[in-house]
């Protein structure tokens, strides 16, 4: 044996060695994350970290079975392992596949429609020149005409200024009458960034909302539907802070590092505000007299705090009733939900969309439709 094969062989050993320990690691760290979802022993907003990481974990775990079964197919059973469980544990979050139920008996089936609207592409140039406004027509347009007797909207904008963005006085003339704002106050404002809101032509008989800060906050309605009243809560939590884009854009590695740092920073924040805005959703929830539907932008995975305390509390639509993925969010990564509904088991889901070919805000629509047991 030559020494260039000896060296070949120990440097092809040593690489081995190598990526087997990074697997052991991976998978040590995949196990820790599963643990920290699957038993929330702590809110903290690093467990929060590791806990969003999960798809992440296993596309790694999936790119390890892929290259030991061409070199040492006996240690790909390791991350191999690792994705059953997974799969196991948090599947139906993740992947679901369910049919539309047809609705049977005397009650009357109501669909919730929930759409961050992205301020409806609001800009300043909008106000002083009416004519650059062709975007706010088709995303308004598409809002008001979508069949759901109530729509819950994130980021909501109105102005009075434009008689596109006159939104407000649409919808009443759409037939959604009754409503409820999170900034009423600036429902008759030149630019007025209302956030979320909740219209329907169903009769709203009470209603309440709780600022945070900007667009986000809770507004709720208890609506009655025939003889039979459900209280629908529609939440838009802190911003997750991701902008993948804008990290990928940078030319030079100080920016990466900036804008890098600035995610990360923007992540803690939001994992502790959302931490105690969650709390605010369940107090709401306990205390409603009514069966309830919550909707809206989380800003937070399945793979979180705020969703696994929202599901101990209510079933969720999409894994109930929803198909494939139900991704939300319509920009980098590309491949996350953040935008959920969850319903009182004194409901019945019937069925649960998200509308990935509507592209017009950074969010995907989704609307589920229930009807009272």
């Amino acid at each position: 044996m030559t020494v260039r094969t000896q060296v070949s062989r120990f440097i092809a050993f040593f690489f081995r060695s190598l990526l087997w320990s990074l697997n052991l690691l991976l998978v040590l760290y995949t196990a820790l994350a599963y643990w920290l979802l699957q038993s929330m022993p702590t809110e903290h907003w690093l467990s929060g970290m590791i806990m969003i990481s999960i798809p992440v974990a296993w596309g790694l775990n999936l790119l390890f079975v892929f290259f030991w079964l061409t070199s040492r197919p006996w240690r790909s059973w390791l991350s191999g392992l690792v994705l059953v469980i997974g799969m196991i544990l948090f599947g139906p979050r993740t992947f679901v596949w369910n049919s539309p139920v047809d609705p049977t008996g005397n009650a009357v089936p109501f669909r919730v429609f929930s759409y961050n609207v992205q301020g409806f592409g609001y800009t300043d140039d909008q106000v002083n020149y009416p004519e650059s406004s062709p975007k706010v027509r088709r995303v308004a347009n598409y809002v008001l005409r979508y069949e759901a007797p109530i729509k819950c909207l994130q980021e909501f904008y109105n102005s009075v200024a434009l008689k596109d963005y006159d939104l407000i006085t649409r919808f009443r003339q759409s037939g959604y009458v009754y409503s409820v704002l999170l900034h009423p106050e600036l429902a008759t404002a030149r630019n007025g960034p209302i956030g979320a809101a909740i219209f329907s032509t169903y009769p709203i008989v009470s209603s309440g909302r709780e600022p945070f800060s900007g667009f986000n906050g809770i507004v709720w309605a208890n609506i009655k539907i025939g003889t039979d009243t459900i209280c629908v809560i529609n939440v838009h939590l802190k911003s997750m802070g991701i902008r993948v884009g804008k990290v990928l854009r940078q030319d030079e590695l100080t920016g990466v590092k900036h804008e890098t740092r600035g995610v990360l920073s923007a992540l803690r924040s939001g994992f502790i505000s959302r931490r105690e805005q969650v709390r605010r959703v369940e107090e709401y929830i306990r205390s409603s007299r009514y069966p309830v539907v919550v909707t809206g932008d989380h800003n937070d995975t399945p793979y979180s705090v705020v969703y696994e305390r929202m599901r101990q509390t209510l079933p969720n639509s999409f894994e109930t009733s929803g198909r494939g993925f139900g991704f939300t969010y319509n920009r980098l990564p590309g491949f996350i939900r953040i935008d959920h509904q969850f319903y009182d088991p004194e409901l019945h889901i019937l069925n649960f969309e998200t509308l990935n070919y509507v592209s017009y805000s950074d969010h995907y629509p989704i609307v589920g439709t229930y009807k009272l047991k």
